[in-house]
C-alpha cells in the first residue's frame, strides 16, 4: 500500500523541483525529505529521480507515478474537505506579485467566493521569489505567481507578455535620456529592458526601483517616466508602446496559480484544479488576447 504522506511529499518535491524547498513547505528536514523518497523508491522498486545538470528530473516511473499521486491525494484531500467542520475554516492566506493584483487577483477571489462561500482570504503581495518563500515558510496557502521557463510549476491562468508604457506617443522621442520606472531587479522586465537598452544604444537613466505597480503606473501618468508592466495590469489611459518604436522587445511570462505542499484544508487538489480552470476561463473571455 503507497503511504499518501509519501505521495504527498513526492508532489512537493516534483512542484519545487528541490528537496530543500519541498522540506520547507513540509515542515521536515532535507534529509527527512530524501530518506522518504527512498522509501517511496523501495516500495516502488522504481527509481523515480535523476540529477542532471544540478536540476531535479523525473524519471520514466517518476512520470508515471507523478499522475497516480495527485489523483490519490486528490481523493484523500476530498475526503478531509468532506468531513471537515465548518467550525474549524481559518483564512485562506493568498499570496500575489504586485504586477497581477489588478489583472489577475480579482477575478480570481471572485472564483474563490463561489467555490467556497463564507471562506475569509487574507491577501499578501511580493515579488514571485518572495511569495515562494512565504509559502515555504507556511505563512501562505497559496499564490499567483510567474513561473520559471521549463518549469511544470502551478496551474497555469494566463500567458502574458511584458509590454512598453509611456506619457504619450511623442514621449520617447521628445527624450535625450530615457527616464525608466522600473520594477524590481528580480523581475525578468528590468533586465530585459536594461540589457536591451544597452544594446541598442539608447541612452536611458533609471530613476526609480518599485514593486509598486500603482507607483510606476502614476509616474508614467505624470509624464515623469516610461515603464514596463505585464499586459495584463496596464491602466486603461496609459499608452502603450507599440513594437518597432526602438524599445527592445519584452518576454512571455506564464502566470500560474501554486498552492504550498501543505494545502488549506478547504482547498484540496480537486477544488484547487477547478479554482484555476474557472480563472483561466474568466479570464481568457475577458481579454482573449491575454490567454
Amino acid at each position: 500500500m503507497l503511504d499518501h504522506e509519501l505521495l504527498r511529499t513526492f508532489v512537493a518535491v516534483v512542484d519545487t523541483g528541490s528537496f530543500t524547498r519541498a522540506a520547507a513547505q513540509i515542515f521536515r528536514t532535507q534529509s527527512a525529505v530524501s530518506m522518504q523518497m527512498k522509501r517511496l523508491e523501495q516500495q516502488l522498486e522504481k527509481t523515480l529521480f535523476v540529477k542532471d545538470k544540478r536540476e531535479l528530473q523525473l524519471t520514466d516511473d517518476g512520470q508515471k507515478l507523478i499522475g497516480y499521486a495527485r489523483r490519490i491525494l486528490k481523493l484523500h484531500d476530498e475526503a478531509m474537505g468532506v468531513m471537515a467542520s465548518e467550525a474549524t475554516l481559518r483564512p485562506l492566506l493568498l499570496g500575489c506579485p504586485d504586477d497581477y493584483i489588478s489583472g489577475v487577483l480579482p477575478e480570481l477571489l471572485a472564483q474563490v467566493r463561489k467555490l467556497i462561500p463564507g471562506l475569509p482570504v487574507q491577501v499578501r503581495s511580493g515579488s514571485s521569489g518572495q511569495l515562494r518563500q512565504l509559502m515555504d515558510e507556511g505563512q501562505l496557502d497559496l499564490s499567483v505567481l510567474t513561473r520559471p521557463a521549463d518549469k511544470e510549476e502551478g496551474y497555469l491562468l494566463l500567458q502574458d507578455r511584458g509590454v512598453w508604457i509611456a506619457p504619450s506617443a511623442d514621449f520617447i522621442d521628445s527624450c535625450d535620456t530615457l527616464p525608466l520606472a522600473l520594477v524590481e531587479p528580480d523581475c525578468k522586465f528590468n533586465s530585459s529592458a536594461v540589457d536591451g537598452l544597452i544594446k541598442q544604444g539608447v541612452d536611458f537613466d533609471v530613476i526609480c526601483i518599485s514593486g509598486n505597480c500603482t507607483l510606476l503606473s502614476e509616474m508614467v501618468r505624470r509624464g515623469e517616466a516610461v515603464s514596463t508592466l505585464a499586459s495584463c495590469s496596464v491602466p486603461n489611459d496609459l499608452y502603450r508602446v507599440p513594437a518597432g518604436r526602438g524599445l527592445p522587445e519584452l518576454p512571455e511570462v506564464e502566470i500560474v496559480l501554486q498552492s504550498a505542499a501543505n494545502s488549506h484544508p478547504e482547498l484540496g487538489s480537486d477544488r484547487l484544479s477547478l479554482l484555476a480552470t474557472r480563472t483561466a476561463e474568466v479570464i481568457a473571455q475577458r481579454s482573449p488576447t491575454l490567454s
